[in-house]
């Protein structure tokens, strides 16, 4: 600070220093707080993860396997895991133990979430000129329940945010070339950079740009485009656009009528933990309405973003899209921006600093339940707890055992560790996986694992019916797995 004042920083610009470093350290707290709680991957976590593990350990950087995302996230975590995770053993080959993989895969998404939560202060400073705007801006981005909770996941949509709104930050400044390669790069975060990219084409068009700005914004994102295509064509497997199709695409491209209801109230449920927990959300929400009514003319800047807040969520509603958690975090800045400017301005008109601290203490409160977990996320991430011992058990069964795996897939595969031995087989139905049993000419014991949740007893009494030998050989709170003898043993 006493290096600032010398070299002539004002007080307003101290201020603003030190307001924004207090609300990175709430944010610092909140993501490291609970990228170091005993937490489990998601299924689709996994998934992403056992990409990255390979290329970390394997050296498979070009990501082989049914991928449908781009690489940067992964590209990420993998560099994660080499700095602060991958080991190697006596005989020199690199071993990645699955909890140090958890910690280095979450790592580049914790420090997403940090540069958003910065950058959304200064996003809101360049737009309104008001320290209370941006520090509301930063405060309500730091205490997100919704940021904090992917924050520390291994999702891709981090990356997609953090480069869209820097393009977003970019464009409001008109620094074309800068926001063509921040928004390529959402690109190769996720193909859902495509939101960002009509918004922005949008600025484009309304602020009157010239073929200058045109070819500045272009020609960088072009060129970042361009060499996602071609990493894409070096992979040996199908595109990751061509993959993503397969997986997405619905029968039919509109939702049906009857069900825009259930999905807008599945969505705004859903979007009540954007700002804070849904018990504190709307306090804020009708915190802010007031000066909306007041001054009429206080969201005129902001009516781009208002249109498309409500042209995302018409969208998912509509059109048949997945409505998942994560996909919420595009509709953040453009959520926050205009509720920090109309807190600011409440305050500043009714009771000052009075108002002021009584909407730091609701943010501070909620806050305080996603610091103790409380988050859209917690539930599925604890559905998954004791994979890990569960593959520990299996693990410990003799080299080239046969795993028949219906549900677990990419979980179950991570946790086993990325030189497993055992032989994972997956079939979609029990009859399916009846004749490849019967056929295969082994006298060993195999073993058939399972969520405890799922219908498992069809898969079994088929297999007894056949004269299997089934008996259980594990079981936890959430988990079982039976030891399986064939009928010629």
């Amino acid at each position: 600070m006493s290096a600032l004042a010398d070299r002539g920083a004002g007080p307003g610009e101290l201020r603003r220093l030190t307001a924004a470093a207090a609300i990175v350290l709430l944010a610092s707290l909140l993501q490291f707080h609970l990228l170091t709680a005993d937490s489990r991957f998601h299924d689709d976590e996994a998934f992403f993860m056992t990409f990255a593990r390979g290329a970390a350990v394997k050296g498979d950087w070009l990501l082989p396997g049914s991928l449908d995302k781009p690489p940067l996230s992964i590209y990420l975590s993998a560099l994660s895991m080499i700095a602060v995770g991958v080991t190697a053993d006596a005989a020199g080959v690199l071993q990645l133990d699955v909890y140090a993989g958890e910690f280095a895969g979450r790592l580049p998404n914790v420090m997403f979430a940090l540069l958003f939560t910065a950058l959304m202060m200064r996003l809101a400073w360049q737009r309104y000129r008001d320290l209370t705007s941006a520090i509301f801006a930063g405060l309500l981005s730091a205490a997100s329940p919704c940021l904090t909770a992917f924050g520390v996941s291994v999702f891709t949509d981090m990356s997609l945010i953090f480069f869209g709104l820097a393009a977003f930050y970019f464009a409001a400044t008109r620094r074309w070339t800068l926001a063509g390669l921040a928004l390529g790069l959402a690109f190769w975060g996720k193909q859902q950079a495509v939101f960002v990219a009509v918004f922005l084409a949008l600025l484009l068009i309304r602020g009157r740009a010239g073929r200058g700005d045109w070819l500045r914004f272009a020609l960088p994102l072009g060129a970042t485009l361009l060499a996602l295509l071609a990493w894409d064509a070096a992979r040996p497997e199908a595109g990751i656009f061509t993959q993503a199709a397969a997986n997405n695409a619905p029968d039919q491209l509109l939702a049906p009528p009857e069900a825009w209801l259930e999905r807008l109230s599945y969505w705004l449920t859903s979007a009540a933990w954007l700002l804070a927990p849904p018990a504190i959300a709307p306090l804020l929400l009708l915190g802010a309405a007031p000066a909306a009514i007041k001054r009429p003319g206080l969201f005129a800047s902001d009516a781009a973003l208002l249109a498309a807040l409500c042209i995302y969520l018409a969208v998912h509603v509509v059109f048949r899209f997945n409505l998942y958690e994560r996909y919420l975090l595009l509709m953040l800045p453009l959520l926050i921006l205009p509720v920090a400017r109309a807190l600011a301005a409440l305050g500043d008109r009714y009771a000052g600093r009075l108002w002021q601290l009584a909407i730091f203490a609701a943010v501070l409160v909620g806050a305080v339940a996603t610091y103790n977990g409380h988050t859209p996320f917690s539930g599925s991430r604890a559905a998954q707890a004791g994979i890990d011992d569960l593959a520990e058990h299996l693990n410990g069964k003799p080299v080239a055992t046969v795993l028949y795996d219906r549900w677990l897939g990419w979980l179950l595969d991570y946790y086993l560790g990325p030189w497993h031995d055992k032989r994972r087989v997956y079939h979609p139905s029990p009859e399916e996986l009846l004749v490849d049993a019967l056929s295969l000419d082994e006298t060993g014991a195999r073993y058939f694992a399972a969520p405890i949740s799922k219908p498992y007893q069809r898969w079994i009494d088929v297999l007894r019916q056949a004269g299997f030998a089934v008996a259980v050989d594990y079981r936890s709170e959430r988990y079982i797995t039976f030891r399986l003898l064939p009928p010629n043993n």
